[in-house]
């Protein structure tokens, strides 16, 4: 946890904590977890300090990757009728809707010449209301999972997308697979911190 590691680092000698949380967004966890536990840090122990970076989602490089992960699918037909759809975790408590606004401006800066819709996992943005509905707009959808890695969160996507009636060809793209940008990513927001 962060503040076992803190504790660790404290008893080492380290006063000045660096903290860039692996989030796409601004959910729960930006928001209200990591800043609480830096505060109650900070209270037991009053000679540290402490910055949090941007989340990674809204690092230009993020745009970048997603566009590529677009780029890469071999559509079935280059003049078929296509559009994407990009999927991140969402939240479904209501409370931090940060998140979901971000998701929604992050696509909105995609270079495509096809549409792109933001959807979430979770939430009131959640791909589960209306995939099918769209993918009835459409020849091909590609689906571009905005996770840092292929795993329980993707499946479960899969899974949903497969319960439902999806009227197109889908491409589900890699989602981003601790890809070099996010490498590049993390390091420019820990430099991005200065004490």
């Amino acid at each position: 946890s962060l503040e076992i590691t803190m504790e660790k680092m404290i008893e080492k000698g380290i006063t000045q904590f660096r903290i860039v949380p692996l989030l796409i967004f601004r959910a729960m966890h930006y928001i209200g977890d990591i800043p609480n536990i830096l505060s109650e840090m900070k209270v037991k122990y009053p000679q540290i300090s402490s910055q949090m970076s941007e989340p990674l989602g809204t690092h230009p490089y993020m745009k970048s990757l997603v566009e590529r992960r677009i780029e890469d699918v071999h559509l079935a037909d280059q003049a078929s009728k296509t559009a994407t759809v990009i999927i991140a975790h969402g939240n479904g408590s209501g409370r931090f809707t940060k998140a979901h606004d971000e998701l929604k401006a992050f696509v909105e800066t995609i270079d495509s010449k096809r549409p792109v819709y933001a959807r979430a996992l979770y939430g009131v943005l959640t791909f589960r209301n209306d995939l099918d509905e769209i993918s009835k707009q459409y020849d091909e959808l590609i689906i571009v999972p905005l996770f840092l890695f292929d795993g329980r969160l993707v499946n479960k996507v899969k899974r949903f997308i497969d319960d439902m009636d999806i009227h197109c060809k889908l491409h589900i793209t890699p989602s981003i697979n601790f890809d070099d940008a996010l490498r590049l990513i993390i390091r420019e927001r820990l430099e991005a911190l200065q004490f």
